[in-house]
């Protein structure tokens, strides 16, 4: 089957991405190149980037408001690739619509209240959503997953993230994977970072999380505008493994058989998958149109959206009343900002 497919918003990771490469890192590339889509009609309110891309990508259905081009060209999949506040509303229409397949940008929404809303709409209507985490299709962290479930580093000692670009916008990239290496969150303490984000409305903090197994990770921020940064390191007693969240690549270090004087050192020795298959945005796609077919839940549904904006809303919280946040939480109505 080919499904008819359409995005809404046309910016960076909906379109622009691929503009000076040669690499798929947009949702209208994912599906301009699969075989299984066709991407039949672009929605953005900037005329000027749809007829860029229409041009770039043979699209002659463009459009500047959403309601009408799901109404008319009644797509079968969707990418919604807009700002977190409109996310609900294109949701809800979307299904409206009869779309059976959504393919969301992070966060999932800007309120659990609303995230809650778009699991409920998606699961009632059969609706297969998927929130675009893309560390989730990567081969590198199933790898890491697998040795932490099967004690390969030993015991957890530590984990240490260094991110920058805002709690919502960055930070929610590594909370998803943070669920899911380590699981349930069991509290957050968090403060205001010293190094700023650059975006008075999505603020850089500092964070202490401690999971239900009592493995404890701190999210340390730093300026992005002097060079990026997104790094994971897992101390382990018997590996130390450094993560690259950007180029998904892993830096492994065991314990030494030779003798030293005192502590023992710590020695690279490679990790057994070091390159992914297809970009994850492509591997995502390909996910996406097999839980489509076969009627499953994606690996990141909406359930997964929910608990990845949790932790984003209990740091939040915690920063601002300087108190420790216990999981799950209670109050749903807080609403955040995102690019």
């Amino acid at each position: 089957m080919v499904y008819k497919c359409a995005v809404i918003g046309c910016g960076r990771i909906g379109c622009g991405f691929d503009d000076n490469s040669k690499l798929i890192r947009t949702h209208a590339g994912a599906y301009y190149n699969n075989s299984k889509t066709i991407l039949n009609a672009l929605c953005d309110i900037d005329k000027s980037k749809l007829l860029k891309y229409g041009k770039k990508y043979h699209v002659t259905n463009i459009y500047t408001d959403y309601k009408e081009m799901l109404r008319k060209e009644k797509p079968e999949l969707i990418s919604i690739c807009t700002l977190v506040d409109t996310h609900y509303n294109i949701v809800s229409e979307a299904i409206k619509n009869s779309v059976i397949g959504i393919f969301l940008e992070k966060p999932i929404a800007n309120s659990l209240s609303n995230a809650k809303k778009i699991n409920n709409l998606c699961q009632k209507n059969n609706t297969v959503l998927l929130v675009d985490y893309q560390r989730r299709f990567v081969p590198i962290y199933h790898k890491i997953k697998e040795w932490i479930s099967t004690h390969k580093l030993g015991e957890i000692q530590k984990v240490i993230i260094y991110y920058g670009g805002g709690v919502a916008n960055t930070g929610t990239h590594v909370f998803d994977l943070l669920y899911f290496l380590f699981g349930n969150v069991k509290k957050i303490n968090a403060k205001k970072g010293s190094n700023s984000s650059h975006n008075i409305s999505d603020p850089n903090l500092d964070i202490e999380v401690v999971f239900k197994n009592d493995i404890t990770c701190s999210i340390l921020s730093l300026d992005i505008t002097n060079y990026g940064i997104l790094e994971m390191d897992i101390f382990g007693t018997s590996k130390r493994l450094v993560v690259d969240m950007v180029n998904h690549t892993v830096d492994n270090y065991v314990i030494s058989k030779k003798k030293s004087l005192i502590y023992k050192q710590i020695v690279p020795k490679k990790f057994p998958i070091t390159k992914k298959i297809d970009e994850p945005i492509v591997s995502g796609l390909k996910h996406l149109l097999k839980c489509m077919s076969e009627n499953k839940p994606s690996l990141c549904d909406g359930n997964q959206g929910y608990k990845s904006l949790e932790l984003v809303v209990a740091s939040i919280m915690s920063a601002k009343k300087n108190k420790t946040v216990h999981l799950p939480l209670q109050s749903l109505n807080y609403v955040l900002s995102s690019k």
